[in-house]
C-alpha cells in the first residue's frame, strides 16, 4: 500500500513541478514522511527521485534552458556546503527557516524591479551561493532560490528548465554525499523503481499543461505557490518550532 501511495504522490508531484518548476519535491517528501519512512531513509531516496524528475525536466525543456546561468549557479554552489558547515553551529535551523520564509515572501511580491534589477548572472551566482551554503543548514532551499528565476526577460519555459538544471546538480551532490557515508541505495530499488517511472511520466504531463498556461497565469501561479511555501516556512520556524 505504501508503494501505491508514494507512486501516486510522485506522479502528482512531477506534474506540478513539470508545469511550474517547483513545489512537487516538498509535496513528495512530506508524503514520504507521513507514510512512515524514517527521515534518514526518506531524504536520500527523495534525492534520487528528484534527480530523476529534474533531469527529465531538463530533457523536456532542453531547448529553453539558459545554460550559462545554470552553469554559474552550479559552479558557485559546489564549494558552498563547506561554508554552510562552518556556520551550522552558529544558526538555529528552525528559526532560520522562518526568517527565510519572510525573505522569500518579500522577494516574491517585491515592487516592480525587485530581484529583476540584478544582472542575470549576478542573480544566479547569489542563488547558487545561497543554495550551497544553506542546503546543509535547512535542507530544502528551493523556495529560497525560486524568486531569482522569476525574471521578466525569461519565458516560463526558461524558468522551469533552468531551475531544473540547477536543482539536478544539487540533488546529484546530495546523492554523492549519501553514498559516501554508506547509504545503501541498492537495497531500496523495489520502492524506487515505480517512483522513478511515475516522475518521468508525470513530468511530461506537466510540460503539456505548461504549454496551456499564458505567461501571466504562469507568473501568478508561481507566485501563489511560492507564497504558500514561504508561509509554511514561517509557520514551522516561528509558530510551530
Amino acid at each position: 500500500m505504501i508503494i501505491v501511495t508514494l507512486t501516486v504522490a510522485a506522479f502528482v508531484a512531477a506534474i506540478i513541478s513539470g508545469m511550474i518548476g517547483m513545489a512537487g519535491g516538498i509535496l513528495l517528501l512530506t508524503v514520504m514522511l507521513l507514510t512512515g519512512l524514517p527521515a534518514p531513509v526518506a531524504i536520500p531516496l527523495h534525492a534520487v527521485v528528484q534527480l530523476t524528475s529534474n533531469t527529465t525536466r531538463v530533457a523536456a525543456y532542453r531547448h529553453t534552458i539558459r545554460w550559462r546561468s545554470a552553469l554559474l549557479f552550479v559552479v558557485i554552489s559546489i564549494p558552498m556546503p563547506w561554508l554552510g558547515l562552518q556556520i551550522l553551529d552558529q544558526l538555529e535551523p528552525t528559526f532560520t527557516k522562518g526568517l527565510i520564509g519572510l525573505v522569500v515572501l518579500g522577494a516574491t511580491w517585491a515592487p516592480k524591479g525587485g530581484l529583476d534589477l540584478l544582472p542575470e548572472r549576478f542573480a544566479m551566482g547569489i542563488a547558487g551561493a545561497l543554495a550551497g551554503t544553506l542546503g546543509v543548514v535547512i535542507g530544502a532551499v528551493g523556495p529560497l532560490v525560486a524568486p531569482f528565476f522569476l525574471r521578466r526577460s525569461w519565458k516560463k519555459e526558461e524558468v522551469v528548465g533552468t531551475k531544473a538544471a540547477c536543482q539536478s546538480a544539487i540533488h546529484l551532490i546530495k546523492i554523492i554525499v549519501f553514498s559516501g557515508i554508506g547509504f545503501a541505495f541498492a537495497h531500496h530499488w523495489g520502492l524506487l523503481l515505480p517512483l522513478l517511472i511515475a516522475v518521468v511520466i508525470g513530468t511530461w504531463v506537466g510540460k503539456a499543461l505548461n504549454a496551456r498556461l499564458s505567461p501571466q497565469r504562469f507568473v501568478l501561479i508561481y507566485r501563489v505557490v511560492l507564497s504558500l511555501l514561504a508561509v509554511r516556512l514561517i509557520y514551522s520556524g516561528f509558530l510551530n518550532p
